[in-house]
C-alpha cells in the first residue's frame, strides 16, 4: 500500500508539473499577444479604433484571434463595414505592423463567394493593378462558422465619401475618381481573360489613406475565357447597379431567364457611378419606379441637368444602350475630360494635319460632319486677330480661312506648327494671342470634344498619328 500511495502521489505531482507548464505556455502566449503588437500607423479614419484594438489585446487578450499572423477582434467596436448575406468587416493588425481589414463571411452563404474573390484577386489582372484592393489570405479552416478574407485596410467607401461632401468638393474631384475606377476596369478587363466585375457601385469602391481610389468585392466577379466576350447567367449584382443587358433576358426561351453580363455591362455602370459622383447621389436613369423602364429604354433622362458638356459627353457614350457604341475602359481614359490641356491641343493639330482637311475634300465624311455645323467660328475671333493670324509674314502670303470648322483646324494647326517662328520684333498683337494653346482652348473650349466625338466614330481613329488620342 505505501508503494501504490508513493506511486499516486509522484504521479500527481507529474500532473500538478505539467498543468504548471501549460499554464506557463498560456500566460507566455497572451504576455507576447498583449505586449508585441507593432503599429505602422497610416490610417486617418479608423485609428482610434486600432488604438483601441491595441488596448483591448492587452487587457482581454483571449477575445484577440489571429488569423496569418493578423489579430483582430470581431466585437461592434471594431465594426467598420457590412455587406449582403451577413458579411462585416473589422479593423485588423498584422503582426508586421501593417493596417487590415477582416471582412467575416458566414460559412453557410458565402463559401463559393469568398473562393471566387480569392481567385480573382490572385489573377494578374487584380495583382499587377494600382486600383484593385490587395489580398492577403483567407482562412476557411480556424472557424465552424466564419470564413475569413484579410485585405488591405481602405479608409472610407465611396458612398460615404459622397454622402459627406460637397456638390462642389464632388465635381471637382470627379475626374481623378472616375479616372482611377476606369483605370481599375482597365486592369481588370485585360486580355486574354478579363475580369468582369459584375457588381460594380458606391460602397465596393473604397479610398485608401493616400487618396488612391480602389475596386473591391469580387465575390460574384468572373474570369472570361479566351476568346469570350459574354459570361450569362441568373441576375446578379445590385438592383439599379446593373447595366441593361443584366437587367433584362436577351430571350426568355432561348435563354431561360438568364441575362448577359459583358466588360460593356461595367463601363455602363460605371457611367452610373460616374453621374452619382458628380450628381451627389442622383442616378441617370431618373427616379424610381421609372428607373429601370428608362434603363431598358435608353433614356438618361439625368443627363439634360448636367452643364458641363464634356462630361455630358463622356457620360452618354459610357451610357449607351447598346454595348457595342459604349467604349471600353482605356478608350474611356482618352476621352478629352482626363486630358491636359496639351494632350487636347496636340488632338487638334494632330487632326488639322490629316490630308483630308488640308485639302477640303468634301468626299470624306469626316469633312462634311465636321462642316455640318453652321455656327460661323471666325465671329469668335477679333477681325485684327484674325487677320494677324492668317498672315504668314516670312512668306509674305496670306490665307483666306473661311467659316468652315475644318478651316479652323487647319489655323490651329499652322499657327501652332509657325507661330514662334514670326520675325521680331513682333507687334503688340502677337502678345494679345500669348500661348497659342492657351489662346485657342479658352476661345474655343468645346471643340476638343466635338472633334473627339466624330473621330472616335470613325477609322481615322486608327490612324498612326491620332490613335494615341483615341485607343
Amino acid at each position: 500500500m505505501s508503494c501504490q500511495s508513493s506511486l499516486s502521489n509522484q504521479l500527481r505531482n507529474c500532473w500538478k508539473k505539467r498543468a504548471g507548464f501549460f499554464k506557463v505556455l498560456v500566460f507566455f502566449y497572451y504576455l507576447e499577444s498583449s505586449e508585441g503588437w507593432k503599429w505602422e500607423e497610416n490610417s486617418i479614419v479608423h485609428r482610434e479604433k486600432l488604438i483601441r484594438l491595441q488596448e483591448h489585446g492587452k487587457s482581454h487578450p483571449e477575445e484577440i484571434k489571429e488569423v496569418n499572423g493578423v489579430r483582430f477582434c470581431c466585437s461592434q467596436v471594431f465594426f467598420i463595414g457590412k455587406g449582403s448575406d451577413g458579411t462585416r468587416v473589422y479593423v485588423g493588425l498584422g503582426k508586421d505592423g501593417y493596417e487590415r481589414a477582416v471582412k467575416r463571411l458566414p460559412r453557410d452563404f458565402c463559401v463559393c463567394f469568398a473562393e471566387q474573390e480569392k481567385k480573382v484577386l490572385n489573377e494578374a489582372n487584380t495583382t499587377q493593378s494600382n486600383n484593385v484592393v490587395r489580398y492577403w489570405f483567407l482562412d476557411d479552416e480556424s472557424d465552424k462558422d466564419w470564413l475569413f478574407l484579410i485585405l488591405d485596410l481602405c479608409e472610407e467607401t465611396l458612398k460615404e465619401f459622397v454622402d459627406h461632401s460637397s456638390l462642389d468638393d464632388l465635381i471637382t474631384n470627379a475626374p481623378d475618381i472616375i479616372q482611377k475606377v476606369l483605370k481599375g476596369l482597365a486592369d481588370l478587363h485585360r486580355e486574354p481573360n478579363p475580369v468582369l466585375h459584375r457588381d460594380l457601385k458606391p460602397s465596393n469602391i473604397l479610398r485608401d489613406v493616400h487618396g488612391n481610389w480602389l475596386l473591391a468585392d469580387f465575390g460574384i466577379s468572373r474570369i472570361l475565357t479566351a476568346g469570350s466576350s459574354t459570361h450569362q447567367s441568373e441576375q446578379r449584382g445590385t438592383d439599379d447597379w446593373r447595366a441593361v443587358e443584366s437587367s433584362h433576358p436577351l430571350n426568355d426561351t432561348i435563354d431561360d431567364g438568364k441575362v448577359r453580363y459583358k466588360k460593356e455591362s461595367d463601363i455602363q455602370v460605371a457611367g452610373i457611378v460616374a453621374f452619382y459622383i458628380v450628381t451627389k447621389g442622383e442616378h441617370p436613369f431618373g427616379e424610381k419606379p421609372d428607373r429601370l423602364r428608362n434603363l431598358l429604354h435608353g433614356n438618361p433622362i439625368g443627363l439634360s441637368m448636367l452643364k458641363d458638356s464634356v462630361l455630358k459627353d463622356l457620360l452618354s457614350w459610357m451610357l449607351s444602350h447598346d454595348p457595342k457604341d459604349r467604349p471600353s475602359a482605356k478608350e474611356a481614359l482618352k476621352h478629352p475630360y482626363f486630358q491636359p490641356a496639351k494632350q487636347k491641343f496636340n488632338m487638334l493639330c494632330k487632326v488639322g494635319n490629316q490630308p483630308e482637311i488640308k485639302t477640303h475634300d468634301i468626299k470624306s465624311d469626316v469633312v462634311r460632319k465636321f462642316n455640318s455645323d453652321p455656327k460661323n467660328w471666325t465671329s469668335l475671333v477679333r477681325s485684327d486677330v484674325l487677320k494677324y493670324l492668317s498672315t504668314d509674314p516670312l512668306k509674305g502670303k496670306t490665307f483666306h480661312y473661311k467659316s468652315s470648322w475644318t478651316d479652323c483646324l487647319r489655323l490651329i494647326r499652322n499657327i501652332n506648327e509657325h507661330w514662334h517662328d514670326r520675325p521680331r520684333p513682333r507687334p503688340e498683337i502677337f502678345y494679345t494671342v500669348g500661348d497659342p494653346q492657351e489662346y485657342f482652348l479658352n476661345l474655343f473650349p468645346n471643340l476638343p470634344v466635338e472633334v473627339h466625338k466624330i473621330i472616335r466614330s470613325c477609322d481615322w481613329k486608327e490612324r498612326v498619328e491620332l490613335k494615341e488620342y483615341f485607343i
